[in-house]
Formats: C-alpha cells, sequence, structure tokens
C-alpha cells in the first residue's frame, strides 16, 4: 500500500475514533449530568403541591399571598435540609436526590412531600413530588433496588393527628417521571423499644441551639433505664411510656462526679436538668426529639443515631 493510500487509511480511523469518542462521552451521563446537591434543592421550582401552580423555594423557603388581603396569614412551604438521600430512580446510572418539604396552609397541620430532584435537557428540574401526610414523623429513608423506602410514625386507627403511634414502611417507585407509591407495610405500635439498640448523640438543646463539636452528649436506652454521657460525666436514670402515646417520664439522673473545665460543666447541667424534665418523644426529620419543660416554656432536645455501642 503506497504511502498517501496508508494515509488516507489512517486519517479516516483517526476520524472514526474521534466521532466514536465525542458520542461515548456525549452518551455518558457523567459527561453532563450530576446529581443535585441540597443548595440546589434550595432554590428550585417545586410542582405537584398546588393544584395550578409551583412554588419557588429561595434559601430553602417559601411565602405565598396572604388569604385575606392585608391578613398575616398566608400558605408558606420550605425544604427539610437535614433529611435527603439520592440513589438512582429511572436506571440511567446517574444518582436523584430524594428530599423532603413542609406546606401549611393555616391551622394546626403541617402536610410533608416527598420530592425527586433530577436532570432533564441537562437543567436540574423536580421531576416529582408526592404528599406523604399530614404531620407524619419521618424516621429514616434511603433508595433499594430502584425504589424509594422510607420508615416513618402516622397516625393509626384511633389515633390524634397531633400524636401518632403507627409504625409505617412506606415505598414508591418512580415511572414516567411520576411517584407512584406502592403498598404500605405496617410494623406495629411505634414504642420505646424502638430506640433501643442505638447510641443517640445529642446535636442540639433545642431548635437554635445547637452543640459545640467538643462536648459530647448521648443517650441509651436499655429496657427501663436511659444512660450515657452528659458531657463530662455519666450519668444513669429510670425511664417509662406514659399514660397518652408518646408521653415519656425519666427519673432524676445519678452518675459520676468528674470535674471538667466551665463550659462542658455548664452544658452538662443544662443537659441533667432537661432529661429530668422530658415528657414526650418522636422522631423530627430522622432524628430522635425528646422534649421537655422549660421553665415557663417547651423546647425539644434533638439527638442523631450513631452505631451500635453499649453504655
Amino acid at each position: 500500500m503506497k504511502f498517501n493510500q496508508r494515509l488516507l487509511v489512517l486519517l479516516c480511523l483517526l476520524g472514526l475514533s474521534t466521532l466514536l469518542s465525542s458520542t461515548s462521552v456525549a452518551n455518558s451521563p457523567a459527561a453532563s449530568v450530576k446529581t443535585p446537591g441540597i443548595k440546589d434543592a434550595s432554590n428550585m421550582l417545586y410542582h405537584g403541591i398546588y393544584e395550578h401552580k409551583g412554588i419557588n423555594l429561595k434559601n430553602g423557603k417559601w411565602s405565598g399571598m396572604p388569604f385575606v388581603q392585608g391578613g398575616a396569614s398566608r400558605p408558606t412551604a420550605g425544604l427539610i435540609k437535614d433529611f435527603t438521600f439520592t440513589g438512582d430512580l429511572n436506571g440511567d446510572g446517574v444518582d436523584e436526590r430524594v428530599v423532603f418539604l413542609w406546606e401549611s396552609s393555616g391551622g394546626s397541620g403541617t402536610r410533608i412531600y416527598i420530592a425527586v430532584l433530577g436532570v432533564h435537557n441537562n437543567k436540574l428540574v423536580n421531576v416529582a413530588t408526592h404528599l406523604v401526610g399530614d404531620r407524619v414523623q419521618l424516621q429514616m429513608g434511603h433508595v433499594i433496588q430502584g425504589k424509594i423506602e422510607l420508615d416513618v410514625v402516622q397516625a393509626g386507627r384511633g389515633d390524634a393527628a397531633c400524636c401518632p403511634t403507627n409504625k409505617v414502611l412506606r415505598t414508591w417507585s418512580l415511572r414516567n417521571k411520576q411517584l407512584i407509591e406502592n403498598k404500605a407495610k405496617s410494623l406495629g405500635r411505634f414504642s420505646l423499644a424502638d430506640l433501643e439498640g442505638v447510641q443517640w448523640t445529642l446535636t442540639q438543646m433545642n431548635r437554635r441551639d445547637h452543640l459545640p463539636e467538643n462536648i459530647t452528649i448521648t443517650l441509651t436506652i436499655n429496657g427501663d433505664k436511659v444512660s450515657g454521657r452528659s458531657g463530662c460525666n455519666r450519668y444513669f436514670a429510670g425511664i417509662k411510656e406514659g399514660k397518652m402515646p408518646g408521653d415519656i417520664e425519666i427519673g432524676q439522673a445519678a452518675g459520676t462526679r468528674m470535674a471538667c473545665p466551665g463550659e462542658a460543666m455548664e452544658l452538662e447541667s443544662r443537659f441533667l436538668k432537661a432529661l429530668s424534665n422530658v415528657i414526650k418523644y418522636s422522631f423530627v426529620n430522622g432524628r430522635l426529639a425528646l422534649t421537655y419543660k422549660d421553665a415557663d416554656a417547651i423546647s425539644t432536645m434533638l439527638f442523631t443515631a450513631q452505631k451500635v455501642k453499649s453504655e
């Protein structure tokens, strides 16, 4: 084969290789598609909450027009930033992000929605949204084999809307850009026994007061006993269910008496006082919530689940 012929063949092969390479890159999900992050979720247009219009979140919040002209009451909604997970729901090899939204149109109810975020035409979009329910407590969630699995506590037969006790496993599939809920599975009545076998680590003394990173406070329940670390010392106390669903009683804590730096001792004192005044337990966006009397007010401590560890 002459040189010019060989060169022509080589150029053709190189051109074909380049074309195939370009096509491969263009068709590769990783080349142009990414999983939406929580910042994306905080500033996105969502559909499916109100029938005829979407809501555009800004920094995770949205407010509509007042119900009455000049009135203060108006529809509001927002992103639950502390409860989110990812997984491939449509089999394209790229993970979607699953987030949750709250919505209130006045009154005592707060509806929870599940939303899937993905990519369409190289733009981050709200693929689908579905109502989870009113005042549903979110425990944990994940994507398994292309389906969303969500453990919740919701109102069962005889429950007041404020105080759900029914543990339920709920699942959704993404089909044709719609979330289709499958048959729910009841897992029994929520009780203190569901909190056992886990070390709970305190993250907030109340909704606004986060713990310093250098101080660790834990809580472990075993039967009618609660124990853990209170920031400086170890503690233990009795614990039992109250008369109404979600009610709880914790006795006065006893423990070691080691001295620690002032900040740790102050926080320990606040925690042990709050612990003895706990009146209710529940879940808030995947975290254990212990509600306690705080002087003339009511506050809530929030705990995250850590690996099983004996105390």
